[in-house]
């Protein structure tokens, strides 16, 4: 058809004049490729910037990304620790503990705003304590002292109370969970990250002290970080 169309002159009278749909005078010709090649290359220069900016975003994230703090039992010791059967078992304790907050980071420093140390046997919270707030510098550790002491009812299971009973009376070593909680925010120069909420768990075996005897040697216990993220 199209072939055919080229083939049939139109008059000259004719008033209206044949236009070929597939022909194009040459300067249009250029300035379509013209327009299709900067369209090109803008297209390619946004993708490259785009690629450049995530690449040295990604350098950035890498380098100052902030790390968790580092949590260390650094001594405890447990000088009375004795139950009564009642029910709710009921526990007298006297439990010194000595904790350090090492920051990793190199160029980031810390805001601790709300600390509190919590101590557990087993799953059942016998005391807690709240712990001084502080900012602490880059490649800085703080030591915090944390003491419990006097008697509570507290909600144990009975297979905890049996747990007890055996350790009491055979190894003479308790298994204590010391919990830290925390609000955290990191500062770098001048630009603050919203609060992280943190979550430490710190597993000690301890003996009860005998008095006029020297306390059971502690090694350091490193501590867990069980929950980190960014509070709403």
């Amino acid at each position: 058809m199209y072939h055919l169309q080229r083939a049939l002159k139109v008059p000259r009278s004719h008033p209206y004049k044949y236009i070929d749909p597939y022909y194009y005078p040459d300067e249009e010709r250029r300035r379509s490729n013209c327009c299709t090649l900067m369209i090109s290359h803008l297209v390619k220069a946004i993708i490259a910037i785009l690629f450049f900016i995530g690449v040295i975003v990604l350098c950035l994230w890498l380098f100052f990304r902030p790390f968790p703090v580092d949590v260390y039992v650094e001594a405890a010791q447990l000088n009375k620790f004795e139950m009564f059967k009642t029910t709710p078992p009921y526990i007298n304790y006297d439990l010194t503990t000595i904790i350090s907050l090492q920051n990793p980071n190199g160029f980031i420093g810390i805001y601790y705003d709300w600390l509190e140390m919590d101590s557990f046997y087993e799953d059942a919270r016998f005391d807690w304590t709240a712990l001084s707030t502080f900012y602490q510098e880059p490649k800085n550790s703080t030591v915090l002292k944390a003491d419990v002491a006097g008697g509570t009812y507290f909600w144990l299971r009975s297979k905890g109370v049996e747990d007890f009973s055996r350790e009491e009376n055979t190894t003479g070593v308790y298994s204590v969970n010391l919990w830290l909680y925390g609000d955290v925010r990191y500062r770098f120069k001048w630009v603050t990250t919203r609060k992280r909420q943190l979550s430490v768990k710190c597993p000690v075996k301890l003996s009860v002290t005998v008095p006029g005897m020297p306390a059971a040697a502690f090694n350091r216990t490193s501590c867990d970080i069980v929950k980190y993220w960014m509070k709403a």
